[in-house]
């Protein structure tokens, strides 16, 4: 019985929290947000991600992306295929990296960008031994002009997604990424 009591208290506090944290949001706002957020993600829904033969296969609605040449289940070349007219184009990347898996998630909802996961390889000798070193860098990928951002590290990496095109490191600290691309 009182553990009964105990659920009863749970389930209705957080109906409590959930019916204050609606009110504070003018209707007109609500029903903006929930439209931006079905369509952001019926576009995410639209990608198709396969491995075939070790090349990992994205393909969104008007172009697919190839990561391919695997090596230690990181990828080291990346075309983009307009699906239009066939054709192929390779994404210049700089030959000290290797790119993780990236996931759906890692797309932009419009999906005009794509974080990736870089991971530079190196070794590091103090004079007596040599030890290999990684470090792990993201970077974006311009889908529709091809083309790589510069590399970036540590907390900014750790951002998310906002809107169709803004990278979101913390609250105070939003990117377009046509800006990150400008420079």
């Amino acid at each position: 019985m009182r553990y009964l009591i105990v659920l009863l208290i749970i389930v209705f506090s957080c109906k409590e929290k959930k019916s204050k944290n609606i009110s504070s949001i003018d209707d007109k706002t609500s029903k903006d947000i929930r439209i931006d957020t079905i369509s952001s993600y019926k576009q995410i829904d639209t990608i198709i991600h396969t491995i075939k033969n070790d090349t990992l296969i994205f393909k969104l609605s008007d172009k697919v992306l190839y990561f391919s040449d695997k090596v230690e289940n990181r990828w080291k070349k990346i075309q983009v295929k307009k699906l239009e007219n066939g054709v192929i184009t390779n994404v210049s990347t700089p030959k000290e990296l290797s790119y993780e898996k990236s996931d759906i998630s890692d797309f932009s909802p419009n999906q005009k960008y794509l974080l990736l996961h870089a991971i530079e390889k190196g070794e590091l000798s103090d004079g007596n031994s040599v030890e290999e070193i990684e470090k792990y860098n993201c970077m974006f990928l311009d889908i529709q002009n091809i083309k790589l951002s510069d590399k970036y590290e540590d907390l900014f990496c750790s951002g998310e997604w906002k809107d169709q095109d803004k990278w979101m490191v913390d609250e105070e600290e939003t990117y377009r990424l046509e800006e990150i691309f400008k420079n």
